[in-house]
């Protein structure tokens, strides 16, 4: 199946999606979005794909190239979680250092997420087809998507997961399909209703939007693809829309698969590669986020998390599969975290709104911060970038602008919002650790102040035009 872009663009209110869309049917828009000399194109061979070049052409995902490609590059599969079928994934890591980075991906913040559920008390789900597989990439693009192969190579004609733009294009068509509808998180669909009725109505008009646009759906269930439910699973969370106060926890299998997986067997032995750490810290972030525990009971773990990720930017891949020490402090924080995890009690209720909104921004010289309550100028800060830390990434300094603003002018407990326009930042926030070192070390610091004022960061991605605290960060001073 493939999806019909132009009727899903026109179904596009906001526009979100067509901004991206030619990416996928403009060759002149796709080329100018490459660097200086990035089309210089690589020559590079897969591993043992040879068996599936049969399976690729019969469903439409690839075919031989009829001249060489501009970026012949790695491909390899993965097992999906039914356990019988592969995914096809492209080492595009060339491409993408070759083109400049995407757009925002408008992935709704995982705490927006479960508050926005949790508002209603009907919700159908559904999950695309093979999601990816239905973007078709127009002829003149494929070429930039070549899989290196023994013989001819291959030309992919849908859009491949590890290009760096394809999560993105993916997450905004998902948006438009649920507009007003509900809620989207890649290729997975919720719509939600107050009422049995007004949940039947919507799951009608997401029908049609998608039988207009072509997306394919359908349910793990299969028969129960268009029946509202009140207890479901959705994105490793479990919801229960019915108990008079609508409530969530985690996934109990995905709970019970983390808390015995080998990797966490290794970590509270002792003796555990950075790969089966890494694992396993990813886990716990996940859970502390979604069962609301204070990440200030894991300071050591946080700790040892962040040393680790140092040691990774130094000694390349290979240290994944080194053996290491694991300090007694951080095997007692994980086995304490374990526990919750088995014990996976249901989270009712959330935390209030605060009422204020924190803005921060940063520039290559300054950052800035301001809070705002009813719309009215409540407090700010602003400072300047010099010494080392003058040289360092817009990232960080985005991080930094941000851990200031809590710090220095957030007391009132609850939720607190805070707009930043750098989508890199949102995400880090929301998942609580960061790829950088140094954004990790100050994002900790961030995340440690708000616990013990009992707030919760709640990050929201606005475009730079609309960052009230852009104009303070280019030589104004804030108001008094």
């Amino acid at each position: 199946n493939r999806i019909d872009l132009h009727a899903l663009a026109a179904m596009d209110g906001g526009g979100r999606f067509r901004e991206v869309m030619p990416m996928l049917t403009d060759p002149a828009a796709f080329e100018g979005m490459f660097t200086p000399g990035g089309r210089r194109g690589c020559r590079l061979r897969s591993r043992g794909m040879e068996g599936h070049r049969g399976a690729m052409r019969s469903f439409g995902v690839a075919e031989d190239a009829g001249s060489r490609p501009v970026f012949a590059m790695k491909a390899f599969t993965t097992a999906k979680k039914d356990g019988r079928s592969a995914r096809l994934v492209l080492d595009a890591r060339p491409l993408n250092d070759a083109m400049q980075r995407p757009p925002a991906m408008d992935l709704p913040a995982i705490h927006g997420f479960v508050r926005e559920v949790k508002r209603h008390r009907y919700a159908m789900q559904c999950d695309g087809v093979s999601y990816f597989y239905q973007f078709p990439v127009h002829a003149s693009i494929s070429r930039y998507f070549g899989i290196g192969m023994n013989g001819r190579d291959m030309l992919l004609r849908v859009l491949c997961m590890g290009w760096s733009w394809a999560p993105c294009i993916a997450q905004r068509a998902s948006n438009v399909l649920v507009q007003g509808l509900g809620l989207a998180w890649v290729d997975n669909f919720l719509v939600l209703g107050g009422t049995r009725d007004e949940a039947e109505q919507k799951v009608a008009t997401f029908r049609d939007r998608a039988a207009a646009a072509r997306v394919e759906v359908r349910a793990e269930g299969g028969d129960t693809l268009w029946e509202v439910q009140t207890r479901f699973v959705c994105v490793g969370i479990e919801f229960d829309l019915a108990a008079d106060e609508q409530r969530h926890r985690l996934d109990p299998a995905w709970a019970s698969k983390w808390a015995a997986a080998g990797g966490m067997k290794a970590v509270l032995a002792g003796k555990a590669t950075a790969r089966q750490f890494a694992s396993v810290f990813g886990g716990a972030v996940w859970a502390t986020d979604i069962l609301g525990v204070p990440r200030c009971h894991f300071a050591a773990l946080l700790a040892f998390a962040g040393r680790l990720g140092s040691r990774m930017a130094e000694a390349e891949l290979q240290a994944w599969d080194d053996i290491m020490d694991v300090p007694p402090s951080v095997r007692r924080e994980i086995g304490a975290l374990r526990k919750v995890v088995v014990e996976n009690a249901w989270v009712g209720g959330d935390a209030a709104e605060n009422g204020e909104v924190l803005w921060t921004d940063a520039s290559s010289r300054e950052w800035a911060a301001l809070v705002e309550a009813g719309g009215e100028f409540v407090d700010g800060a602003q400072g300047v970038f010099d010494g080392p830390f003058a040289g360092v990434h817009i990232n960080v300094k985005e991080m930094w602008a941000l851990a200031e603003g809590v710090v220095r002018l957030c007391w009132t407990p609850g939720r607190q919002q805070c707009r930043v326009d750098n989508a890199t930042v949102v995400g880090a926030v929301c998942k609580g650790s960061s790829s950088s070192y140094a954004a990790n070390r100050i994002l900790s610091r961030a995340i440690r102040v708000a616990e013990r004022r009992r707030i919760v960061l709640c990050p929201g991605w606005v475009p730079s035009g609309g960052q009230l605290a852009d104009p303070y960060t280019r030589g104004t001073s804030l108001p008094r």
